[in-house]
């Protein structure tokens, strides 16, 4: 079983965490509280992430997800942690969006 290394930037700390290569940022939820989830269905966007390092490691954007994203008018940088699959290692910068 593979493990991919995530660092997670928010508000000037930074932890770095281990996920299963494949799984969904959803995954690493419980050991990261910064890092939040709601309807998981791509149409709230509280789970927004601006990824740093590793676009290419991560899924590409679901229909659902790309749909939302154009609406918010989100920028290059920006995914739904909720639709993202993981594969490779990246960095996020999470941001109080409330």
């Amino acid at each position: 079983m593979e493990t991919i290394p995530i660092k997670i930037h928010h508000k000037g700390q930074m932890k770095e965490l281990l996920i299963r290569k494949g799984l969904g940022l959803q995954a690493i939820e419980k050991k990261c509280p910064w890092l939040e989830f709601d309807c998981r269905k791509a149409d709230c966007g509280i789970c927004i992430i601006q990824v740093q390092e590793g676009s290419d490691n991560l899924s590409p954007p679901t229909a659902a997800e790309a749909d939302f994203l154009k609406a918010m008018h989100a920028r290059p940088h920006e995914r739904l942690a909720c639709q993202c699959r993981v594969f490779g290692p990246m960095t996020i910068e999470l941001e109080d969006y409330i």
